[in-house]
């Protein structure tokens, strides 16, 4: 099963280059392209809090199928000299159920494919991913870790 979810991976991966590196080709088979990957997964994306820049934009885009599998792509806002910053990884999705203050939430954690990165998001609600600490808890702070579904 581990074996079949990371040749699924494998398989996804140039998909999503291939779809980034359409610039200047037919609007129509990209439009159909879109329109197909659209489907295939669900997107979050927000802007949270950084010590070092405006900001770090996540958009993370869920594959709706039993892969569990991920695309998360991190740009931090004027990173280097003024300019964005841009990281990508993929990797799988667990869903953790944990007892909170008594109340059962659901996560989202997301391991990249080298297992050196991990992510945990709370899920609030169906459209709101909220990024959580290691110990599942959300910020003491009144930013906002809140990616909204598109």
């Amino acid at each position: 099963m581990q074996m079949r979810m990371k040749l699924t991976l494998l398989a996804l991966i140039p998909l999503f280059f291939a779809a980034c590196s359409q610039t200047g080709k037919d609007t129509a088979a990209t439009t159909k392209k879109t329109e197909s990957s659209s489907t295939d997964s669900t997107y979050f994306e927000g802007i949270v809090p950084a010590a070092d820049s405006p900001g770090i934009k996540y958009e993370i885009a869920l594959a709706n199928d039993s892969s569990n599998g991920y695309r998360l792509t991190c740009t931090y806002l004027s990173a280097e000299n003024g300019k964005d910053k841009t990281y990508q990884r993929t990797g799988i999705m667990e869903t953790v159920k944990k007892t909170l203050d008594g109340q059962e939430n659901t996560f989202y954690k997301f391991t990249d494919t080298d297992k050196n990165v991990e992510e945990i998001f709370k899920v609030v609600g169906d459209s709101t991913l909220r990024m959580v600490n290691t110990e599942f808890e959300e910020s003491a702070t009144k930013l906002s870790y809140d990616l909204k579904k598109k």
